[in-house]
């Protein structure tokens, strides 16, 4: 990648899913323009994930369903469902590093690490 490591990367992307994208394709310049297409995708589930994360706060953990009753945020289902299935695009990239763990394990442990930073 260039000196700024999110060069064409979107800017409304979190800074971890522009992380993750980097990372993984420093570490893989042989990946295939589709490898690379998906790896963007994936980052993009990532990204909207974040941003729909970062709402929760503002509504809380519980909210009013319909029927006045008190329910779960569904935007907390909707951030899991969306880095399961970016987890899942990233494990099925089957692209590796140097390093002992895949790009796609890193890439989880940074998403755990962005769970717990807030």
């Amino acid at each position: 990648m260039t000196a700024d490591r999110y060069d064409g990367l979107p800017e409304e992307w979190s800074l971890s899913a522009r992380e993750t994208y980097a990372a993984i394709s420093e570490d893989n310049p042989k990946a295939t323009a589709a490898q690379l297409a998906a790896l963007y995708e994936a980052c993009a589930l990532l990204a909207l994930a974040d941003a729909l994360a970062d709402t929760i706060p503002e509504h809380g953990l519980m909210t009013t369903g319909s029927q006045g009753q008190t329910v779960v945020n569904p935007a907390i289902a909707e951030v899991r469902a969306l880095r399961r299935d970016a987890l899942a695009a990233l494990r099925g990239l089957s692209l590796t590093t140097d390093r002992s763990a895949t790009s796609a394990s890193r890439a989880a442990g940074a998403l755990a690490a962005r769970r717990w930073q807030r």
